[in-house]
């Protein structure tokens, strides 16, 4: 019990606890919004446009939060993101459009996430260390996701309040954690104006070289297509198996989250640093699952495919996530690398978040939905494993 307790107020413990419930509560705001968009009858496509909003939050502030995130240390970064963050609930709580509340919960998102990966190589030593944190993270995320799903529909379809309080509580105890992770040095300065411009030239620096790219885009592929799957599920769920209500869609999305989980833990065991091209193998298999998905109608069969592909996602994005991370590490810095990454992921899952919304309104049928994605993801491997033009940083970080 004590080296347990140990373990958890470590630095690293202190981040993956707090990252633990800050993520749990992220991931109770989409059923919440949806319960409110129902109670109060916004229109079909009110769903995207939420989330659209909260897409395009990212996008904006990005040029800005990756200097934010290396000039102030990141404990205090995690601290300020969550403040954020809990807005969006009080928005919720006292009536604020929905959309507009889910829009300042990205805002706190995108305030975040560059802290939460940029802090893991200050807090560990060495590339196999890195990579198993990142499994940590990746593993502790995902319980937060499946977790935080069955809670958030459930919690939801039962009282709106309730929820809502329930996940201020949540985020205050994720602060209380920020402040046993030790303070990084200073590094860069406190973007302004400024920062648009050299954001651009950090995008740019990250698109020459093969190895950056790929780390990138390799990433903004993959929670492009998982954008589309996670928003169809509120529409595949109901007509394709026939199960109504926020529960079912949930459990589904909790399903997935184990997957990934478990794909996450299993990723330093098949993936390393220099072999991170492998990844684009899971990927490829993700796809086919992603295909066959939609011609199910079964909900055991569902189960079992919606399993298989979080496994193979989570062995897909974590040797993705840790190569930005390292690279950033060795360049630009890993704040301002996360930033990179996370507005690449953003503009791409925006376009995506337009295109299923299209679909929708010339009323395409679902499965055909989840079955581009499928191709799409197929099509986004490809262009990873055939384009390789530019120089290697061979993971030494070489401009």
């Amino acid at each position: 019990m004590g080296r347990l307790l140990k373990r958890l107020f470590s630095p690293l413990g202190a981040l993956l606890s707090g990252q633990f419930l800050s993520a749990f509560v992220d991931n109770t705001l989409l059923f919440i919004a949806q319960a409110i968009i129902l109670r109060d009858a916004f229109p079909d496509y009110y769903l995207p446009l939420v989330q659209g909003l909260y897409l395009a939050a990212y996008i904006m502030a990005s040029p800005w939060v990756g200097g934010f995130s290396d000039f102030v240390p990141k404990a205090r970064v995690l601290l300020v993101g969550n403040v954020i963050k809990a807005m969006c609930l009080l928005g919720f709580l006292f009536n604020l459009n929905p959309a507009m509340s889910y829009g300042i919960f990205g805002l706190g998102s995108v305030i975040y996430s560059p802290a939460k990966y940029g802090i893991l190589p200050f807090l560990t030593s060495g590339e196999n260390e890195l990579m198993k944190a990142n499994s940590w993270m990746e593993g502790t995320t995902i319980a937060a996701i499946l977790s935080g799903a069955v809670v958030g529909g459930f919690l939801s379809d039962y009282s709106i309040s309730l929820a809502c309080i329930f996940g201020l509580v949540l985020y205050a105890v994720s602060i209380g954690f920020t402040y046993l992770i030790p303070l990084n040095p200073s590094k860069g300065h406190m973007p302004g104006w400024h920062a648009i411009g050299e954001f651009i030239a950090d995008i740019r620096f990250f698109m020459v070289h093969v190895d950056a790219r790929f780390s990138v885009i390799g990433s903004a592929f993959f929670w492009t297509v998982s954008n589309i799957l996670r928003l169809g599920m509120f529409v595949w769920v109901p007509t394709a198996l026939g199960l109504a209500g926020n529960k079912p869609v949930s459990l589904l999305m909790a399903v997935i989250g184990i997957g990934i989980g478990i794909g996450a833990l299993l990723a330093p065991r098949f993936v390393s640093l220099r072999t991170h091209r492998r990844a684009i193998l899971f990927g490829i298999i993700m796809g086919v699952v992603v295909m066959i998905l939609s011609y199910v109608h079964t909900l055991d069969i569902a189960i079992g495919l919606i399993f298989l592909v979080g496994i193979f996602g989570g062995l897909y994005i974590v040797p993705i996530n840790t190569l930005n991370e390292y690279l950033g590490d060795r360049t630009i810095g890993t704040g301002r690398a996360t930033t990179v990454q996370n507005f690449a992921e953003n503009t791409f899952m925006l376009l995506g978040t337009g295109a299923y919304t299209m679909a929708e309104s010339v009323d395409i049928p679902i499965d055909h939905t989840i079955r581009w994605a499928g191709i799409l993801l197929l099509g986004f491997m490809a262009f990873l494993a055939f384009y390789r033009k530019g120089d290697p940083l061979a993971l030494r970080g070489e401009a």
